[in-house]
């Protein structure tokens, strides 16, 4: 093999590999970029949607702010998740035993019709009742 076609090949690879290296290191730069970030529901529903369920069990307020998830054992509930929509993020207030309590606050990029919206729940029955505060 001549010189200048050991050359050629040498810098064929070196290019490959800084392209495949650039492209690799990219993906990895995005995804984490978004580690941390609130989970994000893509289907949001127009109107607040409250859900109760039967005596201890599980019940979700959803709207467009986000979701919250909730269970009751008797008079005692609990926070399963709280799941905000792009344009906001979330803040439990209270987990429970007696009530729960979550806000959805504006991040700043969403809507600009969006408002804050604040969710408490009590157990009823066994089940979990949500009220917008």
């Amino acid at each position: 093999m001549n010189g200048r076609r050991v050359l050629g090949i040498a810098l064929l690879w070196v290019a490959t590999v800084a392209g495949a290296s650039t492209l690799t290191w990219g993906v990895i730069s995005s995804a984490g970029a978004r580690v941390g970030r609130p989970a994000v529901v893509v289907a949001t529903p127009d109107a607040d949607v409250p859900t109760t369920g039967a005596a201890d069990d599980t019940g979700s307020w959803s709207g467009r702010a986000g979701k919250v998830t909730a269970s009751c054992s008797g008079e005692s509930i609990s926070l399963d998740s709280a799941v905000p929509n792009v344009g906001y993020w979330v803040k439990v207030h209270e987990s429970g035993p007696e009530r729960l309590r979550v806000d959805f606050e504006v991040t700043g990029q969403g809507d600009d019709d969006a408002e804050e919206t604040r969710i408490v729940a009590t157990c009823v029955k066994g089940g979990p009742v949500f009220l917008r505060a």
